[in-house]
């Protein structure tokens, strides 16, 4: 194209032209200055928005159905309130979906239902309509929707209560408890998003449930235990085979006062700088710190606490110790107590025989190879007292595990999950908590129970359901998160069962669950056509996860803030591309013999118009490709970047509560395109202008004032 072939060569840089050239260079410099940050704040700013949004439907769902007060009032549901075949309780909405008669009422059998019962709702064939079966037919219907996704949900109240009984070694066992009104929802085992949102087992849960798992649970529900019950001999068995059969440990770490070092892990000659421990001159222990050089910071924090110490030389040769201090030897008898420093760390593996003889988790042993202060310790040694210092959990599987792990899990098998909270018949059953409570101390291993009050034939009693923590995930941002307790169906539907479930806010109803946000409207539009067609729609509410109480006013706000943020986008990129004007104007001044020499030649005015609007454009062009190529650059980067920025600063420069461990880090294709467009044609009418003059020159006064 002869336009723009001209186009290029004015803006090929010359000598002749520096003063050209430089101004067309800051030009693209700023547009592609202007191109990167936009590029970079609108891909975080859109990964934060996405991921806030997911938070806030990980315990819901995109599309919501529930039920209305004519469910609820309808004969349909009420039925089973007068009927022997449904034991004379309502149902759920999955009790419902897998009944075997839509109808259970039998007049030869069942009393006469009330008289102000409404109607029932029947098809043209006079058999009674199924809202919730149809409900499903309907959701069933719909195609094309990847990952398409239904499940029914439960949620109730109850008053949870946890026994947090801590072991520390070389003391009696402690215990505080803790109580708390909470939410009780039942868990979507094809819930990808709560398998996000688990928390991995730290090493403080796997010690603590290990601590735990012999213990007996026949006094957990008492607020004043006296004593912790141990299994018998051949449970304890199955529980230590259960736990190591799901946990690897790696290392094991001395405890807080420190950790009794066998002596038979001794070599026959071996030296160690030690801190001796005196009581009335009499020495009472020696610290062997896992370097020699840490010896002189114990010895401080020793003295800081009214201890006195001195730092010597232990030589131990054939089972004999010596104490070497100030020039003086000192032998020492065979007892003398040898203790590791707090919090030293050391490779382990499992002695599987060990297991199929511990009756107690001080029964289970670990063969070690370590080395301290630079001398070789091997043996195997006793659990004791020693903690969990690093373990690999396998909490995600692709196929069932062979032996249960203890704590929430996912088996995986292609893109399908099935999560699973685990019971056992020891410790109850299962429940997942907030990391709220992971917080204020709890730990994986804790038991308690849930209570609630169920009517019984003479009163309404308490009732006291046993349950032990099986794990923590992040609730994200909803209202009741930090209150909201995961548990199994059969869990929720039990205590559910106790309450007027039309009393309870959003107590039941279905989960509709899909790959692509953006295609909640439509999914809502095509459900209410199907439930008007099947003439159930009076039965149902469905809603977006827009349209959701906790969600709705938060979701406007972010797509207020992001048409703002367009919008200030817009007159950044107008600002920037305004110096293509400066800059085409002078070049229009550069050339007008050019510009002469060309309309003589027959060039039209259209044709010298857009040989400088082409300028214009392709400085934008250029500018927005340099700027997205740094903008890509940068978000592969960005967490380099910001922890960079964070030391420099001395704290995080975005904080986790609001913003996640890591700040998305995907380009965004919306801001690409953006950027491409607005930068291209904001360009291009940058360079009317110009052009304009440019084609309004006769080429007759251009020749002449040459």
């Amino acid at each position: 194209m002869f336009e723009l072939s001209i186009a290029f060569k004015y803006l090929a840089p010359r000598r002749r032209q520096l003063s050209v050239s430089i101004i067309s260079l800051i030009s693209i410099l700023v547009i592609a200055l202007v191109v990167w940050l936009i590029v970079v704040f609108f891909s975080v700013t859109h990964g934060l928005e996405k991921s806030w949004i997911q938070k806030l439907i990980a315990l819901t769902a995109p599309v919501r159905i529930t039920p209305t007060e004519a469910y609820y009032h309808s004969y349909y549901y009420q039925a089973d309130s007068v009927s022997a075949e449904s034991n004379y309780t309502l149902k759920t909405i999955g009790e419902k979906l897998i009944a075997a008669q839509t109808d259970p009422y039998d007049e030869n059998v069942d009393g006469e239902p009330p008289k102000h019962w409404n109607a029932p709702d029947r098809n043209l064939d006079g058999s009674l309509k199924d809202p919730v079966k149809l409900a499903f037919q309907a959701i069933g219907s719909l195609t094309g929707v990847p990952g398409l996704t239904a499940h029914d949900f439960e949620m109730t109240v109850s008053n949870l209560r946890l026994r947090l009984v801590r072991n520390h070694a070389g003391e009696e066992p402690n215990q505080a408890f803790l109580s708390q009104a909470a939410y009780v929802g039942s868990l979507e085992p094809d819930n990808a998003s709560i398998v996000q949102a688990l928390l991995p087992p730290t090493a403080e849960d796997l010690d603590n449930t290990l601590s735990m798992l012999t213990v007996a649970s026949t006094n957990i529900q008492e607020d004043n235990p006296e004593d912790l019950p141990q299994l018998n001999a051949r449970l304890a068995k199955e529980q230590l085979q259960r736990f190591f059969g799901s946990v690897r440990v790696k290392e094991l770490k001395t405890p807080p006062q420190g950790w009794m070092l066998p002596k038979r892990l001794l070599p026959a000659h071996a030296q160690f700088t030690v801190v001796v421990a005196l009581k009335n001159d009499h020495i009472i222990k020696l610290i062997v710190p896992a370097h020699a050089n840490e010896a002189v910071l114990i010895q401080k924090n020793l003295e800081a606490a009214k201890q006195k110490t001195y730092i010597g030389q232990l030589e131990i040769v054939n089972g004999e110790m010596k104490l070497l201090h100030a020039d003086i030897a000192e032998s020492l008898p065979l007892s003398t107590p040898l203790v590791i420093e707090q919090g030293v760390s050391f490779p382990v593996e499992l002695a599987q025989a060990s297991l199929e003889q511990a009756s107690h988790i001080r029964d289970v042993r670990f063969n070690i190879i370590f080395q301290l202060q630079g001398v070789a310790l091997k043996g195997e040694v006793s659990y004791g007292h020693l903690a969990i210092s690093q373990a690999d959990v396998m909490h995600r599987y692709q196929q069932s595990p062979q032996h249960q792990p203890l704590w929430t899990y996912a088996i995986q098998n292609g893109k399908e999950i099935h999560l699973t909270i685990p019971s056992d018949p020891h410790n109850g059953d299962g429940i997942l908590l907030p990391k709220s409570f992971k917080e204020a101390g709890t730990l994986m291993g804790d038991r308690g129970y849930l209570s609630y009050f169920a009517p019984t034939i003479s009163s309404v009693q308490e009732q006291r359901l046993p349950i032990y923590v099986a794990g923590f995930y992040d609730p994200g941002i909803i209202p009741i998160g930090g209150k909201y307790v995961l548990a199994t169906q059969e869990v929720t539907s039990l205590i559910r069962a106790s309450h007027n479930q039309e009393d309870t806010t959003l107590s039941n109803g279905i989960n509709i669950r899909f790959d692509n946000l953006e295609q909640a409207d439509q999914i809502k539009a095509e459900l209410q056509a199907a439930f008007d067609k099947a003439g159930i729609a009076r039965y149902w509410r469905i809603e977006t996860y827009r349209e959701f109480d906790f969600t709705k006013d938060l979701i406007q706000q972010l797509h207020s803030e992001r048409n703002l943020w367009t919008l200030i986008a817009t007159v950044i990129i107008i600002v920037a591309c305004s110096n293509i004007i400066s800059m085409l104007i002078i070049l229009v001044n550069d050339k007008k013999l050019e510009i002469g020499i060309l309309r003589s030649m027959g060039a039209s005015s259209t044709s010298i118009a857009l040989i400088f609007g082409l300028c214009g454009m392709v400085m934008g062009m250029v500018g927005s490709m340099l700027g997205m190529s740094l903008a890509i650059l940068t978000l592969h980067n960005l967490q380099g970047l910001l922890d960079l920025i964070s030391r420099l600063q001395g704290h995080q420069l975005f904080n986790p509560v609001f913003y996640g461990n890591t700040l998305p880090s995907e380009v965004s294709v919306e801001a690409l395109i953006f950027v491409v467009i607005a930068t291209t044609i904001i360009s291009l009418l940058a360079g009317l202008i110009p052009a304009a003059k440019a084609s309004m020159l006769k080429p007759s006064s251009i020749l002449r004032s040459e």
